[in-house]
């Protein structure tokens, strides 16, 4: 709980007056049982009524007061809540985007969306309405003893007997329910994580007819949350009702013993009136307790869990005095580069050196390496082996922004935000690029023409992930994304695999056109490489083949037998 104290301390100037506040307005509630016991003996039972008018003016006055500080305390502690809730969640998901791409290979994007959202709803919750109950269930508590012994020290006992089983009635539950809204937040996670893949592949779910499927899969997350919180209700049923049962019986006893003592003459009406009052005070706070505990054991394990992602550390660290290039021009060169991901050899022994302006086509089957190429050259990854170099400068020593911000990628599995076309290109440079630049590299990419066909041109809101547009639209809208950046380095993996033969060589012949851009084109098709200044062909994480279209095509070796595959045309075609 270092964390959340961290929190307290920041604000508590705040936590001071809201907790003054509160305890003016308790000490309010333990003046109205003494006008109380006053009207009784005084006014109704010694005939004073000169006093009448005194004391009603006191209860109303005590009803102002109390409206008034309950209404500092209580927007005093939401302001605190909300701050704090807003500070953790501005700072968990600052955190998350410092993490390395391997931590978002092994956690899905519900588990994380559950602590951003609903974790820290629960901690805003306990800093600041939940906590302020909490705060004034102990204050209030201990006054209404303190005030209950100086009328009736035997009557006192009573609370002093039942306390003691209500607290362990709401420990007990606490240790239980703690362990259940460990297991309700992780079920959670499991049912965004369904639901959120559900919605976003909707289209694919109702391409392949698998409704039922999915339904029958949510369905049983469902099922399993509904188990967990009934789970809850039936604790929380069990001990519920008996600390509510121990607050009834704890009044019935007051009204017997206390009549007996007034019987007696060992106190007054106007005493026993005030005690019961106080009583009824002391009633609310126990009956909150089981709740309290509840939310607060909810706020701790939600702690617990943000905590653990805090506590990650991305993989892949900046420099703390990064090298800086007065200007990048472009040179790439891979130095005998490997990587392993967990057991599996993902890369081993790459030699590349890429010239400023020069082109590099990669090639190769699905898994042999192409695209971790790309992801160590913008340190998505650390190299296990080897090093990668920028201009001559290691990687590892440059700062991740300059690195990436030379680089423009299209990446192989496009994202298109929800905005109009005009800012999806300028992603890369929203508050700079003008619309020149935007028209520029629309043209480029060949996608001017059916941009200015949409109801309502560049100005045209997309839907998510590009719904509405083809996939060779939203190919060429990603690629006039990169180069509207207008970086030394353009990476395009797999970025025509959408267009037709037509439609791809015409963005080649435009692309050959910009020219002092040193550029990676990672492509299945021959066409998209063959003009390239040196070619790799990967297999099994190595290079197999390298050379220019031409010498490939002497070899006679898997470049070939790809021509061959994909134009069934033999040697003299190319020559």
């Amino acid at each position: 709980m270092k964390y959340l104290w961290n929190y307290t301390k920041k604000y508590r100037r705040f936590y001071f007056l809201a907790v003054a506040a509160m305890c003016v307005s308790i000490g309010l509630d333990m003046m109205a049982p003494q006008i109380i016991r006053m009207l009784i003996d005084d006014v109704i039972t010694a005939g004073r009524m000169e006093l009448f008018g005194g004391l009603l003016l006191g209860l109303i006055g005590i009803g102002l007061g109390r409206a008034v500080f309950q209404y500092v305390k209580e927007y005093t502690f939401d302001c605190i809540g909300a701050k704090i809730g807003c500070s953790i969640r501005k700072e968990l998901f600052d955190h998350i985007q410092t993490l390395s791409v391997e931590y978002f290979d092994s956690h899905n994007t519900g588990e994380l969306m559950a602590r951003v959202k609903d974790d820290v709803e629960k901690i805003w919750n306990a800093m600041g309405f939940v906590g302020m109950l909490a705060i004034e269930c102990v204050i209030h508590t201990v006054l209404v003893i303190i005030f209950m012994a100086r009328i009736s020290p035997v009557l006192t006992l009573l609370p002093l007997v039942i306390m003691p089983v209500i607290a362990w009635c709401a420990i007990r539950m606490e240790s239980q329910m703690g362990q259940i809204y460990e297991e309700i937040s992780e079920e959670t996670a499991r049912l965004n994580t369904v639901a959120q893949e559900n919605l976003a592949g909707v289209r694919t779910v109702k391409a392949f007819a698998r409704e039922r499927y999915e339904l029958k899969k949510f369905h049983r997350r469902n099922e399993e949350y509904y188990r967990l919180n009934m789970k809850q209700a039936r604790m929380m049923a069990f001990y519920q009702p008996l600390i509510s049962a121990l607050g009834q019986g704890f009044l019935m006893a007051v009204v017997l013993l206390g009549g007996i003592l007034v019987i007696r003459d060992s106190m007054t009406l106007g005493e026993l009136g005030a005690f019961l009052d106080y009583a009824n005070n002391i009633i609310w706070p126990m009956e909150l307790v089981g709740w309290l505990s509840n939310d607060l054991a909810a706020a701790a394990a939600s702690n617990r869990k943000i905590q653990k992602v805090l506590k990650e550390t991305p993989k892949v660290k900046e420099q703390s005095n990064p090298q800086v290039l007065q200007e990048v021009k472009g040179e790439i060169r891979f130095e005998h580069v490997g990587l392993t991901l967990g057991d599996r050899e993902i890369l081993t022994d790459i030699n590349v050196n890429l010239q400023p302006g020069k082109t590099l086509g990669i090639m190769g089957m699905t898994g042999s390496g192409k695209t971790s190429l790309v992801s160590l050259l913008q340190r998505f990854y650390d190299a296990d082996q080897g090093r990668i170099l920028l201009d001559g400068a290691d990687i590892r020593n440059l700062s991740l922004n300059q690195l990436r911000g030379s680089m423009a990628v299209v990446m192989q599995d496009i994202f298109l935000f929800s905005d109009s076309v005009s800012q999806n290109i300028r992603t890369g440079q929203k508050e700079t690029m003008e619309e020149p630049t935007v028209s520029w590299a629309a043209d480029k990419a060949g996608a001017h023409s059916f941009i200015h066909r949409l109801s309502l041109g560049y100005d045209t809101v997309i839907g998510e992930r590009g719904v509405g547009l083809s996939g060779g639209q939203k190919q060429r809208i990603s690629i006039a994304r990169a180069l509207a950046k207008k970086t030394p380095v353009l990476i395009l993996d797999d970025s025509t695999s959408a267009l037709d033969m037509e439609t791809e060589r015409e963005i080649q012949q435009k692309l050959k056109t910009i020219e002092g851009v040193t550029k990676i084109i990672i492509g299945h098709r021959i066409s998209s490489v063959k003009d390239a200044d040196e070619i790799l062909i990967m297999e099994n994480g190595r290079i197999a083949e390298r050379g220019n279209h031409k010498s490939l095509m002497e070899q006679r070796g898997r470049y070939y037998d790809t021509w061959c595959v994909q134009y069934g045309e033999e040697e003299t075609a190319w020559q």
